[in-house]
């Protein structure tokens, strides 16, 4: 999450990025075709491979972030999760930073598990999209599919919250009342009950069954939003 902590001050980038190849023996103390491997993957991430030695308080924030990607990929993982990878970096970093992350999903035929709370983002870089409200999934669909038509209340709100330029956008803003109930103890029922507007009795009792509405298109909710029937 944060490129400023979560470097280790005291190692050079060539010292972070093989540090899990020495931990799993993967060039067997090989060291020469180790470091060209590194600055081939330094390359890989947008790295000068002659940064190979620099320590982390000589580079920005974009570059630290392009840095701890380095040191995920060198594995060569098929499943990489990304926590709040942009959140930390300002706008026109952030558009490096996920463009690359596209262009190795690309080319390393990677999956992510993207995590984040900037909805244009998720938009850019996700295929589908899982809404999560107390920890529990609450709509679940590709990404065309949600932002079309959004089922769930919680994820209606969520969209109609998104900022926009569009003079012509007479999209009201939908307002979530109340104050977010305690995880440890969370109500009874649909844990959304307590700030939705299309609550009722039901809602307040039965959990809702986590369904699926339309062809890949779940929702946890007992008065679904925007439901068009395909043919």
């Amino acid at each position: 999450q944060d490129p400023y902590s979560s470097l280790n001050p005291r190692m050079s980038v060539g010292q972070i990025i093989g540090e899990g190849l020495n931990a799993h023996k993967v060039f067997h103390k090989n060291k020469d075709k180790m470091q060209d491997y590194i600055m081939q993957v330094m390359d890989d991430c947008g790295l000068a491979p002659y940064m190979i030695h620099r320590y982390p308080h000589q580079f920005s924030g974009g570059q630290r972030q392009r840095i701890g990607i380095a040191r995920s990929l060198a594995l060569k993982p098929k499943f990489v999760v990304c926590d709040e990878a942009v959140s930390a970096l300002d706008v026109s970093i952030q558009s490096q930073i996920i463009n690359l992350l596209l262009d190795l999903k690309e080319k390393e035929n990677l999956t992510y598990l993207f995590i984040s709370h900037d909805l244009s983002v998720i938009k850019y870089i996700s295929d589908r999209i899982g809404v999560m409200y107390l920890g529990n999934m609450v709509e679940l669909a590709t990404t065309p599919d949600l932002f079309a038509a959004p089922m769930h209340p919680y994820t209606e709100a969520l969209l109609s919250a998104i900022p926009t330029t569009d003079v012509d956008d007479k999209k009201e803003t939908i307002l979530i009342e109340g104050d977010i109930p305690s995880p440890i103890k969370p109500p009874t029922g649909c844990k959304f009950h307590t700030r939705c507007q299309y609550c009722t009795d039901i809602c307040k009792k039965v959990v809702p069954e986590f369904e699926e509405v339309t062809p890949g298109h779940f929702v946890a909710c007992h008065h679904k939003r925007n439901i068009v029937k395909h043919n």
